[in-house]
């Protein structure tokens, strides 16, 4: 089943050219990553799919209310705590404090942070801020979780956990996911489909396996870290 639908859409601020006819399509349990260099409208892709933008022509069409959000830095109020920062995602439920309690216990435990229901954020650390992200994206059973950038700033190992909790999550709720992201082991892993935008384009689409042995000259440059090559090259200039 279809659950997110972008077909041609174009989106500028002011003079700036974001997005040029950009079409996808994503199905219940379909993960795809959307990557590319800075500032070629990945983020805004994002923030047209959960509605924060609306496009300047073209379609956007999301088959569900259903949907979640991991944001690069967490994104929790500091002078809320863990269980406030994820009860904010249940304030359109009518479920009793103590249901809204339990089941946050329960989303907490998945990503091994139920005992710090009661912390402030600012007790824990960055890789527990983002697993907090993670359990309020998942705390209204979604079947779209978006994530923006999940492992940025991180160390490898937490990447891997990050990566994990990314795999974990689309097995156990069956979601649909978009995973914007530069790292090439969270295309590998937690993705069934790349997007490679540049210039407000799709210059490659395909499996992450074909993408990362891809001639593609823009695959090829992003994959291997090359100066040379159609990317940024009017930056050489």
């Amino acid at each position: 089943m279809k659950l997110i639908e972008v077909n041609n859409v174009f989106k500028a601020y002011e003079d700036l050219k974001v997005l040029e006819g950009v079409s996808l399509s994503v199905n219940s349990g379909e993960s795809l990553a959307v990557v590319g260099p800075s500032g070629v409208g990945k983020s805004t892709l994002l923030k047209l799919i959960c509605g924060l933008e609306t496009p300047d022509s073209g379609d956007v069409k999301v088959f569900t209310e259903k949907v979640g959000m991991v944001f690069q830095s967490a994104a929790l109020l500091n002078s809320y705590t863990v269980y406030e920062n994820i009860a904010l995602a249940l304030h359109n439920t009518k479920l009793t404090n103590k249901e809204k309690r339990e089941k946050i216990e329960d989303k907490l435990s998945i990503v091994g942070l139920e005992k710090y229901i009661d912390y402030m954020p600012d007790q824990l650390s960055g890789g527990q801020r983002k697993r907090v992200g993670f359990a309020r994206a998942i705390a209204n059973d979604p079947e779209v979780i978006l994530y923006d950038e999940p492992t940025a700033g991180l160390d490898p190992i937490l990447c891997t956990l990050i990566e994990d909790y990314i795999t974990n999550l689309a097995k156990k709720f069956k979601v649909a996911s978009i995973v914007i992201t530069h790292q090439l082991t969270t295309i590998s892993r937690t993705s069934e489909h790349v997007l490679l935008l540049y210039a407000g384009k799709v210059v490659y689409e395909g499996k992450p396996s074909d993408f990362m042995v891809s001639k593609n000259p823009y695959a090829y440059q992003f994959v291997n870290s090359k100066v040379e090559g159609p990317i940024h090259i009017g930056l050489v200039e």
